[in-house]
């Protein structure tokens, strides 16, 4: 009999067992993605289509605007008359019984659909508003800003970056899509005033223009007038639908007076309940 000790096995595994455990490992792994993927497409085909049909049947008001500046406090305020602590959104809030206060009893409910703020979510708006612009069912867009954060260079050129976007599809209709800006939070010691704010929205909405003609290069830049959706020449004509964001001019021209839509910048809070400016803008556009 053998006096010498038992080696012990070292704790790995052998290579029919390694091999057997991966190939378990590998298929669970690509499983669970692929169900992943599957029920995010599933969830965001359910709501484009929800989305769609509201923007193309039903009179609508998009609110819109970057992240954390208000718009789903404004959307419960509007729609419940209460105000709400709110998270940053990640998905549309939709009603479709919104009624303005000063409408006649027998005026249809209007659509109120928010939109969220955040870069990568931001085409589902992109979407609804195309969609209400061909049905003709736009009444207007609220864009929310936080105008104690505008003063800030970096929170106004994300603001005026996605102004851009929007301005470039309301301008692919004739008369545009009247925008409302709505200087949220203008309590707050750090409000930039409305006045001010629309300057400087014009002053950065003018270097996007020349940033983006740039980026285009001498090619995008000869074909600006050739692409532009209503086929006008480039004689000072407002183009926005090949990037090119109001009438031609020198660098520093850019005015909003230029558009074909109709921009407004008036201070409120949702805060304070002081929003009574902003119904009465949209009461203005939900009888045209």
């Amino acid at each position: 009999m053998s006096s010498h000790p038992e080696t012990e096995k070292p704790d790995v595994l052998t290579t029919h067992e390694a091999t057997s455990t991966s190939g378990y490992g590998l298929p669970v792994y690509i499983l669970g993605v692929g169900l992943i993927i599957i029920t995010a497409y599933f969830a965001y085909e359910l709501l484009f289509r929800k989305t769609k049909g509201l923007a193309a049947g039903e009179p609508t008001f998009i609110i819109a605007g970057p992240s954390g500046s208000g718009k789903t406090s404004l959307f419960t305020l509007l729609r419940y008359g209460e105000k709400s602590t709110t998270l940053p959104s990640v998905e549309q809030n939709i009603t479709t019984k919104f009624w303005l206060p000063n409408l006649p009893d027998t005026a249809k409910p209007f659509a109120l659909i928010d939109t969220p703020g955040h870069q990568k979510v931001r085409h589902g708006m992109f979407s609804a508003l195309q969609i209400a612009q061909a049905a003709r069912t736009i009444h207007g867009v609220l864009y929310v800003v936080d105008a104690s954060a505008m003063s800030r260079p970096e929170q106004l050129r994300e603001a005026a970056e996605y102004l851009y976007d929007i301005l470039r599809i309301t301008e692919r209709v004739r008369g545009g899509t009247d925008v409302l800006v709505a200087a949220n939070k203008s309590e707050l010691f750090t409000a930039v005033p409305a006045k001010r704010l629309r300057t400087l929205l014009e002053t950065e909405l003018d270097k996007i223009r020349e940033s983006r003609a740039k980026s285009v290069g001498k090619v995008g830049a000869g074909s600006d007038k050739h692409n532009s959706d209503d086929g006008d020449e480039d004689d000072g004509a407002v183009v926005g639908g090949s990037g090119w964001l109001g009438r031609r001019g020198e660098k520093g021209s850019f005015k909003l007076e230029d558009l074909e839509t109709d921009v407004m910048v008036i201070d409120g809070s949702v805060d304070n309940g002081k929003i009574h400016p902003w119904i009465a803008w949209m009461e203005e556009r939900a009888v045209n």
